[in-house]
């Protein structure tokens, strides 16, 4: 059995150990995996029907772990009868931060948020904001406005993404992940940074676990049943005292999880998938 494990190109370097677990994990199960980069792709319709080929790959995989923001290409592999683990809806929805919210809407607690077009110059909402893009991820594009002119460079910069704008929380360098892999809470952690309004590990942030209450979990569970997902992060602020929804992430990180020495999250991840295989 082979699988492809699809990355962006300039993101293996710092992917490399999570890598390297996929390819020991794929070992011990006497299985092939094989990291291909979404640049060597070529993917779309001929003689009438979908076609996908990769310049390193002879023969396409038995399943896909598509870790980078296309969901055009998972819908490309599920159409070709390829498993893509996470799918091509959950792609979709959990990489664009205004339809997550849609999604949450009316079901946990979130801050005020305004969905932004790049050509906006005057911000819906008081100072100070902070504007993310609509795409963005691991913390990237993700931009404290203080003024107008914060406001505008911030909306410039992102172009020609959309984008979303929602008030500073009053607690910052804090948030709370739920790892959940299918229905299973894997951990919850907190993510701690004293030199960033922003928590991401990636920018230097520590963690710990952290228990965010049975209202998250029940929330994360909610999310994990209703995208039928593989392995996912339900993310949360710290504000007024209690916790709201930020944003769900489809390829998430796994550096925490390892950092706690409890359990291969790969080992994991794989079994779950060789389950839903019917291997």
């Amino acid at each position: 059995m082979h699988i492809w494990l699809i990355y962006d190109r300039d993101n293996i370097p710092r992917n490399q150990f999570f890598i390297n677990r996929w390819h020991e994990a794929g070992r011990e199960k006497g299985l092939e995996v094989s990291v291909v980069t979404r640049e060597e792709i070529i993917f779309g319709i001929r003689d009438s029907r979908l076609s996908l080929s990769a310049a390193s790959q002879p023969l396409l995989p038995a399943c896909a772990v598509v870790r980078t923001n296309d969901p055009l290409l998972s819908r490309q592999l599920e159409g070709m009868g390829i498993p893509v683990f996470n799918n091509a809806a959950i792609a979709r929805l959990c990489n664009d931060k205004r339809l997550t919210h849609q999604m949450v809407s009316g079901l946990f607690p979130m801050l005020d948020t305004v969905f932004l077009h790049p050509g906006e110059t005057r911000c819906p909402l008081p100072y100070p904001v902070v504007v993310k893009a609509a795409r963005s991820n691991g913390g990237r594009q993700v931009h404290l406005a203080q003024n107008e002119n914060a406001f505008r460079q911030a909306l410039a910069s992102i172009a020609p993404d959309d984008a979303l704008v929602q008030p500073l929380c009053d607690t910052l360098g804090r948030d709370v992940r739920v790892y959940m892999l299918g229905q299973e809470v894997v951990r919850t952690m907190m993510r701690v940074s004293e030199s960033d309004f922003r928590s991401n590990l990636g920018l230097g942030a520590s963690t710990r676990p952290f228990d965010p209450g049975q209202e998250a979990l029940d929330l994360a569970r909610h999310v994990a049943q209703t995208l039928d997902a593989g392995l996912i992060g339900v993310d949360f602020l710290f504000h007024q005292g209690r916790l709201l929804f930020n944003e769900i992430e489809d390829a998430v990180g796994t550096r925490m999880l390892y950092a706690l020495g409890e359990r291969d999250i790969v080992r994991d991840y794989l079994a779950f998938i060789l389950n839903k295989l019917g291997k």
